[in-house]
């Protein structure tokens, strides 16, 4: 079954569930459960639920927002100035990725937009953290709209989360007649607030992120040229031989100083002409020789591997032979021939490490450990091995997330924030420039723009989607 299939059963199952009880509550308590939804804000429809409250209204009172209504003020103008600039940028983006997925026939060509999709891109590990990014990057979006708004005397009826499909978000309901009300200007200082909150966000986030090694050593964490096991799964070929707390520092003679350089040296074992064998004359093999003939066909042996060289096949002690000479062919040999790894399971990797055995052997796919073990190029005595991880990733999501809603609410299409930014946009320039055009022709403008951004941003996303489900069909 397809990763697709399966996320689309459980959704389909999810939602089939919630509103099977909320069908099931309406029947058996009737007015007194839909009271209850009504007076606590909650509404249950086909793929969404939604919570609306009135709680924080008075969290942007217009005594606090006039106190500093000056720098209020001049912070959204510089919004409504970023704004107009990542509308327009946000266009020339999508016709690039567009045009780009064309010309590149590969797989990087959905890497400037790719929707994450969690159970299927996204490891299940990492779900509830990316969703709990993806909301708190929707409430400071706005949150930014509430307070600009606020600042141009527009009240807010109230605000809320939802949940559509899968994906959460938060909202807020302005006072529409009051921002008709409002000049060009003033509105657009509102409808860019969310994607300059979005901006502001990202970039606190990424100064934090860089900023980790500085900010770290403070709470006592330590950097080597190694990586630090901070757990290994149950499931892991390693589980018994490699424990939390453990630095790697190798991985076959290649060094590892970081987590990259850990992805690095294990997609790099791939490569079998880097693949380094041992010196081995005939008493040697004699002694270090298994009692099972690993090399044949179906024969497997748990301490023993396969190693071939120009004159043949010799089923050996496998962690016996790490104390011979190092060769990649029989002229670095003085005595015997250069006998290399040959497994039908897959590949040997030899992991210096700190642990009591100092060295691990592990036969099979390296893409294996690489999702079973996890690091952190980070240690400590005192503090959790795994808090540099999670401020890491957080960080990281909340670049990338916060810059992808930035970029996506910018576009001026149909529903987006960028429908009404190009409005209010189109209206301010005219009104600037003194002279009189009619509202139709405003109008006109505008909707050719706001279909033409829809159409490409439909496009792009469609096209990112389909990459995704023939990536993992």
């Amino acid at each position: 079954m397809s990763q697709i299939f399966q996320l689309i059963l459980r959704v389909s199952s999810f939602w089939f569930l919630v509103n099977f009880i909320h069908i099931l509550l309406t029947k058996l308590l009737g007015e007194k459960y839909n009271f209850y939804l009504s007076r606590n804000g909650i509404f249950v429809k086909f793929v969404q639920l939604q919570w609306h409250t009135k709680r924080f209204n008075s969290t942007l009172s217009q005594g606090f927002v006039w106190r500093y209504s000056s720098k209020i003020a001049l912070w959204f103008t510089c919004g409504a100035y970023f704004g107009i600039i990542a509308m327009f940028s946000s266009i020339l983006i999508l016709m690039y990725t567009f045009i780009y997925s064309f010309v590149k026939e590969s797989e990087d060509s959905s890497k400037i937009l790719t929707p994450v999709v969690p159970g299927v891109n996204l490891p299940n590990s990492q779900i509830i953290p990316y969703l709990l990014t993806l909301l708190i990057s929707g409430i400071f979006h706005e949150y930014g709209h509430a307070l600009a708004a606020a600042r141009e005397g527009v009240s807010m009826y109230g605000s809320g989360l939802f949940m559509f499909l899968i994906y959460p978000a938060a909202f807020v309901d302005l006072n529409t007649e009051a921002l008709k009300r409002c000049d060009a200007f003033q509105r657009l200082r509102i409808f860019c607030a969310g994607v300059w909150h979005n901006c502001i966000m990202m970039v606190g986030a990424y100064v934090i992120w860089t900023s980790l090694p500085f900010t770290l050593f403070f709470l006592g964490y330590t950097k080597e040229h190694a990586v630090t096991v901070t757990a290994v799964d149950p499931g892991s070929a390693l589980f018994n031989q490699i424990y939390s707390g453990t630095k790697i520092y190798s991985v076959n003679d290649c060094p590892v100083i970081d987590k990259v350089s850990w992805g690095q040296c294990l997609w790099s074992s791939y490569d079998k002409t880097l693949l380094k064998g041992n010196c081995l004359d005939e008493s040697i093999i004699s002694e270090l020789k298994s009692n099972t003939d690993c090399c044949k066909e179906g024969v497997t042996s748990p301490k023993s591997i396969c190693f071939n060289s120009t004159a043949g096949t010799q089923c050996v002690y496998a962690r016996r032979t790490l104390d011979q000479l190092n060769c990649t062919s029989d002229r670095d040999c003085s005595v015997g021939h250069c006998y290399r790894p040959h497994s039908k399971e897959g590949f040997l990797l030899q992991l210096v490490h700190s642990s009591s055995d100092d060295t691990a052997l592990f036969i099979g796919d390296p893409s294996h450990l690489y999702y079973t073990i996890h690091l952190s190029d980070y240690s400590s005595k005192w503090f959790w091995s795994q808090l540099p991880n999670c401020i890491e990733m957080f960080m990281i999501y909340i670049v990338s997330l916060s810059g992808a809603l930035a970029i996506f609410n910018a576009v001026p299409a149909f529903y987006l924030d960028g429908q009404h930014m190009l409005d209010a946009f189109l209206e301010f320039i005219i009104g600037q420039s003194g002279r009189r055009v009619s509202a139709g022709l405003i109008s006109n403008l505008s909707f050719v723009i706001q279909l033409f951004s829809t159409v490409l941003i439909a496009v792009n996303v469609l096209n990112a989607f389909v990459s995704v489900c023939v990536m993992y069909k």
